[in-house]
């Protein structure tokens, strides 16, 4: 890539829109995200009114691409963009029942062919979910995807990295293919599998941070879920050594909540075993399961 490896580019996005259902293509999930480092960098931030202006240039610095084939890349993904949507599930408040919304990426898309450039103005709906910096967002940099070309592994990844601190992820093959909007393609798992997920996994394997395997579990006699385990790849010695001495360090007196709940729950077997599928971030906002850790956890704030 041409660019400085130490300039971390950072892609934020609300953990509501991770969970969410859509289906881009590869270029398409790209320009989001370069969107997003971009917007950050002018100081403006992204919101429904301003242009996001993204070049061939920029594009093929980023993504290793040839600049004038990445041009047709970006032009052709924005018209496509523009048609795209994504589904967000919540609770209608009035009723209280499931609510499916259904919303679009992209409000206007444009492109400057002299200039080589194309402008993206993203919709009132998107914009709370890949703004705002808060701690139950997920966040990673961009040049862990940047050299990726499944579509299906950059999802994946940002997927994992909600449960990164966990190190295990389990979830219904149904809901994943939900999530990915393929519910009616590959319908034996076999195919799924060679397809989808073991791309995706030895992607995310070869070209992030991550070292991902996944297993399987069944209900009754059918494969019903798929077990995650991931962690980190391992670094340098003296990074190793400092990360050693910064978890050592951990100061529950200058600690958040949520920081003292995870740092809890990373150690407790019984989460690991019974409520691995939830994360830490969640499983303490939910007081009906928090409540069986709850006497252990004060216990624990004592040591």
């Amino acid at each position: 890539m041409k660019k400085n490896s130490d300039m971390k580019e950072l892609v934020v996005k609300a953990n509501r829109l991770v969970d969410a259902s859509y289906r881009l293509t590869l270029v398409e999930q790209y320009i989001v995200l370069l969107a997003i480092v971009l917007a950050r960098e002018t100081g403006k931030g992204l919101n429904s009114i301003d242009f996001v202006s993204i070049s061939a240039k920029n594009y093929a610095e980023h993504f290793d691409a040839d600049e004038k084939s990445a041009y047709a890349q970006i032009k052709e993904a924005s018209s496509t963009l523009f048609n795209r949507e994504f589904i967000l599930y919540d609770k209608h408040p009035e009723s209280g029942k499931d609510r499916v919304n259904r919303c679009r990426w992209v409000s206007t898309a444009s492109y400057v062919d002299e200039a080589g450039v194309i402008q993206l103005r993203f919709s009132p709906d998107i914009v709370p979910y890949i703004t705002r910096l808060e701690t139950e967002f997920t966040r990673y940099d961009l040049e862990k995807v940047a050299r990726m070309s499944s579509a299906y592994a950059v999802r994946l990844y940002e997927l994992i990295m909600q449960w990164v601190s966990v190190g295990v992820w389990q979830i219904k093959i149904e809901q994943l293919k939900e999530i990915l909007m393929i519910q009616t393609h590959y319908t034996l798992l076999k195919d799924f599998k060679k397809r989808v997920v073991d791309v995706a996994v030895a992607q995310i394997n070869e070209h992030s941070d991550l070292i991902v395997s996944y297993t399987q579990k069944k209900t009754g006699r059918n494969v019903t879920h798929l077990i995650f385990h991931f962690k980190q790849k391992e670094e340098s010695k003296p990074e190793k050594q400092k990360e050693t001495k910064q978890k050592l360090a951990f100061d529950k007196s200058a600690a958040t909540m949520q920081e003292k709940v995870e740092e809890f729950l990373k150690g407790n077997k019984r989460y690991l075993q019974r409520h691995s599928n939830i994360a830490p971030h969640i499983l303490w906002r939910t007081p009906a399961i928090w409540m069986e850790f709850k006497d252990e956890f004060d216990e624990w704030l004592l040591l």
